[in-house]
């Protein structure tokens, strides 16, 4: 597999994990070098990264990339998508990815110069970021979402996205439950090895 993007990219690293957890080899190509950004270009029309070169297919989205990889090359140890609550782990990842989204937003405007109170949209998705991750706590047992206390799509998509805020200051990630949670997978040597790297 090639895989392109960064690797500060909390939507790449889920691909990233997901590979070394299933023991699936690839190339990460760059997209913050001029190389990269310009392969990226000419091959995806998104410009978005995660994109990814398998099985001769081109494949951009994190969810695509993800599906693809389960349909082709099994669960291991992840919670299957067949679950009998797959709803809810579907809504889980739906919300999880605005709240990204939004604070990736956030991110970007702090860089310009310009606050969350700037506009009324603005303060808006700011308050929604918080309104999120109070229903996402709400749903949190421990490590996990579900009681099979497994590993799944919605707590990959949590852990990369709390640690995330967390590497890049966007929001003070201080409550215990996400705390614990966060504590619990940086033991595991797949989420280690695709930590942001330290600048």
């Amino acid at each position: 597999m090639k895989l392109f993007g960064s690797f500060t990219s909390p939507y790449v690293r889920r691909i990233r994990i997901l590979c070394l957890e299933l023991g699936i080899p690839f190339e990460m190509f760059d997209t913050m070098t001029e190389v990269g950004q310009k392969e990226l270009r000419e091959k995806n029309p998104l410009w978005k990264v995660p994109y990814a070169e398998v099985d001769g297919k081109k494949i951009w989205d994190s969810h695509t990339i993800t599906d693809y990889i389960f349909e082709t090359r099994g669960f291991g140890n992840f919670r299957e998508k067949n679950h009998k609550e797959k709803w809810e782990e579907a809504n889980l990842l739906t919300a999880i990815d605005q709240c990204l989204d939004n604070a990736i937003l956030l991110f970007y405007l702090h860089k310009e110069g310009i606050g969350s109170d700037a506009a009324p949209y603005l303060t808006k998705n700011s308050l929604r970021v918080s309104s999120i991750l109070n229903y996402v706590k709400s749903k949190l047992n421990g490590h996990s979402f579900f009681s099979d206390g497994k590993l799944g799509t919605s707590e990959l998509a949590l852990y990369t996205t709390l640690d995330w805020m967390l590497f890049r200051s966007v929001l003070p990630i201080e409550d215990p439950v996400f705390l614990n949670f966060l504590k619990h997978y940086q033991t595991l040597k797949s989420f280690q090895d695709t930590a942001p790297p330290k600048t």
